[in-house]
């Protein structure tokens, strides 16, 4: 019986500090609990696989039990005599020797074993859940984000939904090709998921089950076959060009415009009394919708996604060398975003429309809106897709590349590292495609 521990530096908690994790090996067979003690990285003794003696006052309570752990695992092994001895035997056993040691050196009757709880393959996704809300990412060196967080819960929801629906409990010994098949007919036609969310779902769940391996839960090993991702690109998340110029050529001053505006959002009632935030006025709503089509049409110019966007300011362009760079909050990449006006694209007088204000960021801020972009849309005509702010990031992609510019220079300004990751952001336009097959057509001599 070989008895290691090391800390689990993957999945720090808020302060700092890493779980201790053993690791059993014996006849051929290897198990892996956590200790239920922490400490921080700087005070483990690597070498001796124990806390550091000094300066740290909790170090010898730590280090007893993992001392009470080696010893009762080698006491199991010991009284086997070479039988067979299981997991869940070895588990079991080693709960009741350590409470007998511990009884043994404290002089107290050692408490009768707690009765044994089941936990179902949602309750290990539960535990997944709280690890990845402590989890600082390798990468950046911060705690995952909340969005993150929140799409974790989202699949464990759909999980669950699923299996009401199928009436069958969830298990890791049923993840078979007919969940897939079942979970992939549920979510794209029960549920009206689109295939992006389904694959999207399909990854975390994923990652769920390397984690279960690394508890040495009963995951089958052919889960990366079986889940697989469906085929999602469609091609109509982008604009086209004279869409993106009529969004960019809207009058926010124009009758039209304002009448839109003031039925949608029309003056609100006088107001009694004092304090508190009174209802936004028409001629507030009307600036807001300007402030946030003017967001989308940066996000259309420069790639940026709607946070990085927010958050740009001047100290980010570099007027002199036409460039903007800013590290993308997503995957820290610096982004190399030109800074120069065509016919298309006009960063730069978007940009220098709101300097006067005086603003820490280039744009103003707009604390909804979600609320608007359905208006910029009707306003512009836009009707074939659903105009959110990431939509701006895919039409940059999709028209520089029509614009004749190589991939991977656009890639230097979205951020992608695979063009794999890239090819998912362009859309499809059909007459721009047919035009730049007819500019580089080779012809054929005409006949004499």
């Amino acid at each position: 019986m070989e008895v290691t521990c090391q800390l689990r530096l993957g999945q720090l908690s808020k302060s700092g500090q890493a779980q201790i994790q053993i690791t059993y090996c014996w006849d051929g067979q290897r198990l892996r609990v956590g200790a239920g003690e922490k400490c921080l990285p700087k005070h483990w003794d690597t070498r001796r696989q124990r806390v550091k003696d000094k300066p740290e006052a909790y170090a010898e309570a730590i280090n007893q039990v993992l001392d009470d752990h080696a010893a009762a695992a080698q006491a199991l092994h010991r009284a086997a005599q070479g039988a067979p001895l299981g997991k869940d035997q070895l588990r079991a056993g080693i709960a009741q020797h350590v409470a007998a040691l511990v009884a043994a050196r404290t002089g107290q009757a050692p408490l009768p074993p707690p009765p044994k709880i089941v936990l179902t393959f949602l309750d290990y996704f539960d535990q997944w859940i709280a690890e990845e809300e402590q989890k600082v990412s390798v990468r950046t060196g911060r705690l995952l984000s909340p969005d993150t967080i929140w799409t974790h819960r989202a699949v464990r929801k759909e999980l669950a939904a699923f299996a009401a629906h199928r009436r069958q409990p969830l298990t890791f010994e049923g993840l078979t090709k007919a969940f897939y098949d079942g979970l992939r007919n549920y979510m794209l036609g029960v549920a009206g998921r689109s295939p992006r969310t389904f694959n999207t779902y399909v990854k975390r769940l994923r990652s769920f089950l390397f984690w279960a391996e690394s508890q040495e839960l009963p995951v089958p090993g052919g889960f990366r076959k079986v889940l697989r991702l469906a085929p999602s690109y469609v091609g109509k998340d982008a604009l086209t060009q004279d869409e993106l110029l009529a969004i960019a050529a809207l009058d926010f001053a124009s009758p039209a415009v304002l009448a839109h505006l003031a039925a949608a959002f029309p003056e609100p009632p006088p107001r009694e009394g004092r304090g508190g935030r009174g209802e936004l006025s028409t001629a507030a709503h009307v600036s807001r919708c300007e402030w946030t089509r003017d967001m989308f049409l940066l996000c259309a110019y420069t790639s940026l996604r709607h946070g990085d966007a927010q958050e740009l300011g001047w100290q980010h362009v570099n007027a002199p060398q036409e460039l903007i760079e800013k590290a993308l909050n997503k995957t820290t990449v610096v982004g190399l975003i030109p800074y120069l006006d065509d016919d298309v694209f006009r960063p730069v007088a978007l940009l220098e429309k709101y300097r006067p204000l005086g603003l820490a960021t280039c744009l103003p801020f707009v604390r909804d809106p979600w609320r608007y972009l359905p208006h910029v849309a009707a306003l512009a005509g836009l009707t074939r897709l659903k105009l959110g702010m990431h939509v701006g990031r895919k039409t940059y992609a999709t028209l520089k590349i029509y614009q004749g510019v190589p991939a991977r220079l656009v890639m230097l300004a979205t951020g992608h590292q695979t063009e794999s990751q890239f090819n998912v952001y362009l859309g499809i336009n059909r007459q721009e495609l047919l035009d730049s097959y007819r500019q580089t057509a080779r012809r054929l001599p005409k006949a004499a």
